[in-house]
């Protein structure tokens, strides 16, 4: 084997898994929710409302960018990737634990057997229903079903079709659910990767989130094992603005 060719190759193995472990520790972030309470928005001055109206504006158009940005850094990891691949057995080992990373983190299409839970608003007459804003399905009865698979040991999660990464927020806007910027409403449907019996247990288990919704109305929650779901990639963002890599070596380059 040739030495320097060897040398070359390793010369990327800390470098690179780096970048996996920060990467990975992106998809641990908790999740954040905000809710929009529009009484309260009404009862303000008008110039703090259009303030507040126009920071909403520019944050939506920021995030047109950031997910253009992130596209961009997808094609620039697969053209690295490629590189690794025609290396040694160290860049192999690289390569496959950046496609690890990447399915963990959710910036890659996944498939595999699960669940998908459907969530409806009730169908019941408001009378018959002891808690009438319970009959209705709303952003946090989503994240508790969501961060409930999490802690059952789910791989991947698509909410609508929409996959679920490290910064996707819930919040209730009027009459409908924003995943991110995207609007859904009932019924919900939460597909899920993860062991079967495993994520049923703990969507059935006593005083869980779907036990809420059903002591509402049972009719409210649907739950359907799947043998092979496809889940499509996350296309959030992945930037950061203040967070910095930190150098473990000290010589100014992380």
């Amino acid at each position: 084997m040739d030495p320097f060719r060897k040398n070359k190759s390793s010369a990327w193995v800390w470098p690179v898994s780096l970048l996996a472990l920060v990467v990975g520790w992106f998809a641990s972030v908790a999740w954040i929710t905000d809710s929009v309470d529009k009484g309260r928005l009404d009862n303000l001055p008008l110039d703090v409302r259009e303030r507040l109206i126009s920071s909403k504006l520019d944050a939506q158009s920021e995030l047109v960018s950031l997910r253009s940005e992130i596209e961009k850094l997808r094609e620039e990891n697969t053209k690295f990737q490629n590189q690794l691949a025609d290396g040694s057995k160290g860049s192999e080992e690289i390569n496959k634990s950046l496609q690890n990373t990447k399915l963990f983190a959710g910036l890659t299409e996944a498939e595999g057997s699960g669940l998908s839970i459907i969530l409806r608003d009730s169908r019941r007459p408001v009378e018959n229903v002891l808690d009438p804003g319970g009959g209705i399905i709303h952003d946090t009865d989503v994240l508790k079903v969501v961060n409930e698979l999490w802690n059952a040991g789910a791989e991947a999660v698509a909410v609508n079709g929409k996959r679920v990464g490290p910064r996707t927020n819930f919040r209730c806007v009027g009459s409908t659910i924003l995943v991110d910027s995207i609007k859904i409403s009932p019924p919900i449907k939460i597909d899920v990767i993860g062991d079967k019996q495993t994520l049923m247990g703990a969507m059935n288990m006593p005083g869980g989130p779907l036990d809420e919704i059903r002591t509402v109305d049972p009719q409210m929650v649907e739950i359907v094992p799947v043998e092979k779901h496809r889940l499509a990639a996350f296309t959030g963002s992945m930037s950061s603005k203040y967070a910095k890599i930190v150098d473990p070596n000290g010589t100014g380059r992380p």
